[in-house]
């Protein structure tokens, strides 16, 4: 029986595959995180459980203005992001000759993503004060896709 492309990608046992799986794992974590953040910024949830503590205040970090980036709420922008990683995740996967650009450019989206995450990480607490536990988890998240990123990068070039 001849396989298609979907059983090519999921039978390969690559280690750039393996990194790109990876990756696409923390974005589908990052898409369940910001689909309630962005939820929240909606207005469809008031408020999202939070850690007990005066430092915790996800509403006020979520509908601040450093949550807005050129005009829209950032989790949706967020969600946008988590969602072209999963796209380039697949599609460096599965076009095997145009897969060190399309690595290259995940490796953008993802290093993008760790960037926004260390700024905004710094304004909640040097600049808000509070801390939304949604958005620290994301930013683990982002910077934890640094790792399997930058082997796959590494990869194409040595």
């Amino acid at each position: 029986m001849k396989m298609n492309a979907i059983d090519k990608v999921r039978a390969d046992k690559s280690e750039r595959t393996e990194h790109r799986r990876d990756i696409a794992a923390l974005a589908a974590a990052g898409l369940a995180d910001f689909s309630l953040i962005s939820l929240l910024q909606m207005g469809y949830f008031k408020k999202l459980p939070d850690i007990p503590g005066e430092a915790f205040d996800t509403v006020k970090v979520n509908t601040s203005n450093d949550a807005i980036i050129l005009g829209m709420p950032d989790g949706v922008i967020s969600l946008g992001a988590y969602a072209a990683t999963m796209f380039l995740a697949m599609a460096g996967s599965r076009f095997k000759k145009r897969s060190r650009l399309l690595d290259l450019a995940l490796g953008g989206i993802v290093l993008g993503q760790a960037v926004g995450a260390a700024q905004y990480l710094y304004k909640m607490a040097f600049v808000q004060k509070k801390v939304c536990i949604y958005c620290v988890a994301g930013a683990a998240i982002n910077f934890a896709s640094l790792k399997p990123a930058y082997n796959l990068i590494k990869e194409n070039y040595s």
